[in-house]
Parts: structure tokens; sequence; C-alpha cells
């Protein structure tokens, strides 16, 4: 049995089916072979060690989906090193955080990163880091890494360590700065086998997938998932409806993965013109990344002509996938569950905070563990701790019941996080931007319930003395330092915060001043 080492399972299928199609991204004329992909990705590992890229080493991307992407994944695994994400939204403040974060020896920059110029970007968030906390050398590349040092190299031996850190994920809690998640090639390799058999996908599918590469679930449940199974992952750099519409129609593609906020928008736009595209080879909807409304799944499942949509439950954490929903009837009334847990996890449901193990119907947090299961957090051995039990089990922070049979109902968070359109908000880190604003003495983020994205951000503030918060400027304000998707659209003045008698912000009556009827 091949070891579930990237590196290794790169060689193996480009051993197997050489002339398989892979990956097609759309500024590719033809998708790549598994062939190809691999003697690439060897040329990529030449080009590390050309720079000194070694066992144990970080390097870090920043880019929308694409081609050079997934190589550099490759050739940190060929090299035993590991690539730290960065998503392509950050913010040049929150680029320059991210790299004192995670330390990377080369950072590799895509030439345009939405819209951005990658290079005057990257050089100033280098910039903003002290001299010794800099990256021994940055690179910006195109569609792969040719023209970089050691490209024309031979491929150096694979490393082939399954447990060996892989990739590093940010994500964020609701409490205190985003965590690095570790996730090796054993994790990502077990979990896209148990998933793409939890949601019965296989080598003839074809994958429309806007996800991108800088989440988990768009790196394992997508790209990873098409290597492990053969089938063709059809990606993008980013979201945007017409042109997914477009790729499934010319592509013939079989299954569409999104997040349900991707979804509904996809929905308006066929409906918009339903007879201007063709999806007559959609078979699957594949969703997950927050949660998905009885109401929507059905409505996408008949806009979009699917057979059935599988339902995706996971965190960064597991490797990401947890549970599935097949839409086979199997797990309840569509929406009413988040499936079935994966057979290969272990999982239990505890009172919270505690190892006390409830009966099967009974809510509390949901704990799981197997070998896609996270080793922990880099440098972070408290959070470690706190997650990650001695004997493995991950605490999800998840609230919900597991019957008899291991279908798991979501109903609800221990953590605050709010999950925007499938991208994770701190409420702490906006909260951080607004009291830069000397008008704001107190503020509470929350998410607010919305039928197209989830959940929007909104900020409940409360006036210093003698001033009066603007709400645009607030805005303004959070978006010169957040990503897009951080920054609140409903922002409310309130003469105080209701507090419990604990003296911690009540944050359910809170959303309740921050919601209803009045200007805002």
């Amino acid at each position: 049995m091949i070891p579930p080492a990237l590196d290794v399972t790169v060689l193996d299928r480009a051993a197997r089916q050489p002339d398989r199609p892979l990956y097609l991204f759309d500024e590719l004329d033809r998708p790549v072979s598994a062939g190809e992909f691999a003697d690439l990705a060897g040329r990529a590992a030449a080009v590390l060690a050309a720079l000194g890229v070694g066992r144990g080493d970080r390097i870090a991307v920043w880019a929308e989906n694409g081609l050079g992407w997934l190589l550099l994944l490759a050739a940190a695994a060929w090299r035993g090193a590991a690539l730290v994400t960065l998503h392509p939204g950050l913010t040049t403040p929150e680029l320059t955080a991210a790299l004192a974060r995670s330390g990377p020896r080369r950072l590799f920059v895509a030439e345009r990163v939405r819209d951005r110029d990658g290079r005057g970007t990257a050089a100033e968030a280098v910039a903003g880091l002290p001299v010794e906390a800099r990256p021994d050398g940055w690179h910006t590349f195109g569609d792969d890494l040719a023209g970089l040092p050691g490209w024309a190299d031979p491929a150096p031996a694979p490393a082939g360590r399954p447990d060996a850190v892989l990739n590093i994920q940010f994500t964020s809690g609701s409490t205190g700065p985003a965590k690095m998640v570790s996730l090796s090639g054993r994790n990502l390799i077990t979990n896209a086998e148990w998933t793409a058999a939890a949601a019965g996908l296989g080598a003839d599918d074809r994958i429309a997938s806007p996800l991108p590469l800088a989440h988990a679930a768009g790196l394992g449940s997508g790209a990873v998932l098409a290597l492990v199974t053969g089938a063709l992952w059809v990606s993008a750099r980013r979201f945007r409806s017409e042109a997914v519409l477009a790729q499934i129609a010319r592509h013939r593609c079989t299954v569409l993965q999104a997040v349900p906020t991707m979804a509904a928008m996809l929905a308006d736009r066929v409906e918009a013109e339903p007879e201007r595209f063709d999806l007559s080879s959609l078979r699957v909807g594949f969703l997950g990344g927050a949660p998905c409304a009885p109401a929507l799944l059905a409505r996408t499942r008949k806009v979009l002509g699917l057979d059935r949509i599988a339902v995706i439950y996971g965190q960064t954490e597991a490797g990401p996938t947890i549970s599935v929903d097949p839409g086979d009837g199997g797990c309840g009334r569509p929406g009413t569950t988040v499936g079935r847990i994966l057979p290969a996890l272990s999982a239990a449901v505890v009172a919270p905070g505690t190892r006390t193990e409830l009966p099967a119907g009974e809510p509390g947090e949901l704990l799981v563990r197997g070998d896609s299961v996270t080793a922990g957090y880099i440098d972070d051995p408290e959070a470690t701790k706190a997650a990650i039990t001695p004997d493995g089990w991950l605490r999800t922070g998840d609230l919900g019941a597991l019957d008899a049979e291991g279908i798991f109902t979501l109903t609800g968070r221990v953590k605050e996080l709010i999950i925007r359109g499938g991208e994770n908000v701190s409420p702490a880190e906006v909260e951080a931007a607004l009291l830069d604003d000397p008008a704001v003495a107190q503020v509470c983020v929350l998410g607010v319930p919305s039928p197209r994205w989830g959940e929007e951000v909104g900020a409940l503030v409360v006036a210093a003395v003698g001033t009066e918060p603007d709400p645009d400027r607030l805005a303004r304000l959070a978006a010169a330092r957040l990503a897009r998707h951080k920054v609140p659209t409903l922002i409310r003045t309130v003469p105080a915060l209701p507090l419990l008698p604990s003296g911690k912000v009540d944050r359910r009556a809170a959303l309740g001043l921050l919601t209803e009827e009045g200007d805002h």
C-alpha cells in the first residue's frame, strides 16, 4: 500500500494514469494531466532545493487559485517542508501579521492577487517586518514556477514523509489571534479518500469548484480529492457566477463544489436567464463550509437540475470533513442534519468542557478522533492542549446531537465564530479594528442571520463620551485593516451593551438590539 504522503501519491497517480486529466484552471488552454503534474512538481521541488528549502522549513504562498499554488504544495511535500497558506483577500497589514506569525523561509507571491500588484504588495508587507523576521527571499510567479532558480535542475528524491507537517492553515477563533492549524499528508489524503467515498464521488467526475485553495475545503475536499480519485478538478481564480456556470457548460462538469452562499448566487443567475446556461451534465451538488438551510437545498437542486446534493460538515482541524449527508434520503430530510460521521472517524458527544459522554440523541459538544485530525496548532501549545485531548480527541466546539446510527444534528457553536459565505470571521479581530476609532468606547461584533451569506458581520457600538460614531467611517476603518469578508455591513449605536449578571455581554440580547428595526 502506498503511504499517504502527497509527493508519493502524485508520483503513483502519474505512474498508473499518466494521461489522465487532473487539474484545469481558467487561465490554461487544456487540463494538466497526472503525468504532467508530476513532472512539474518535480521541477518545483528542484526550485525549492536550489533556494535552500529542506526538511522542517516553511514556505508561504499568497495567490489565488492556480497551477503554481498546487505545484508549491507538492514541492513542499517533496522536500519535507510545509506550505503556509495565506488568504488572497488579506490586506497588507494582515499579510505582514501572518508572515510574522508563521515565519516562512521563502515567500511565493502571484503576479496579480485579486487585482492587486502582488510584487508591490508583498514588498510593502515584508518591509513591515523586523529585519530578523523577514523571509530569506520572496519570489513572484505566473502559471507555474518556470524561470525561478533551479527550474531546469533534475528533480530531487521525494521525501515521502506522510506524517510531517505539510500544510499550515490559518483559522479564526472566537477570541484572540488566528491559530495556525498543522495538516500532514496523511491528514489530507485520508480525509479526501473518506470524503469522496461518503459523498459518492469518483474517477469519472468533473468537479467545478470556485472554492479557494486557501481553505481546507477547497484544498482537501477539492484538489487533493481529485488527486486521490482521479477526478478532474476544474477551478477558477475566484468566484464569479457567470464564469462558473460557463465552466460547467464548457467542460461538462458533473459535480458543483461550493459553499451555500455561492450556490444561492448561482441559482439567482440561472433563474434570471434560464435558457442561457447548459447545466445538463450536472448531477451532484457538493456543499459545505456553512449551514445549509432546507429551503436553500431544495431551491438549488431544482434550479440547477441536480439529482442530489451532498452536504459536508467539518472544520480545518479535522482535515476537514467530519460528516457527509450524500443526499440519498438516508440522513433525514435534506438540511435537517449534517449527515453521518465518516466511518473512519471516532465520534462522541460530551457535556461541554468535559469528557462525560452523553447518551445517543442528547445534545452536547462533538469530539472526533482519527487519522485526519490535526496534531495541533503551530507554535501554540496552550491552544493545542485546549483543543486536543492527550489521547487524540479533537474538541470541535460545535454543539449537536449524535444518534445511534452516527447521524449528527448540528445545533450551535460553543465558539462565537462568524461564518460569512463560508469565510471564518473572528469577532475579536473585528472589534479590535473598530476600537481604534476614538468615537468608539465599546463594541460587540456578532453574526447576523442572512439568507444570502448565512451570516453577515454586525457591530453594536457604544459611543465615547461627547462623540457620535459614524457607521460609514467605521466601515472604512475596518476595510483598511481587514479582508473584505470581515468588514461589518450592519453597524448600530446603542447607549450601553446589554450585560449578564456575570458582567459579560449578553450576546443574545445584543443580537436583538442589532437587528431590531430602526436607523443604523
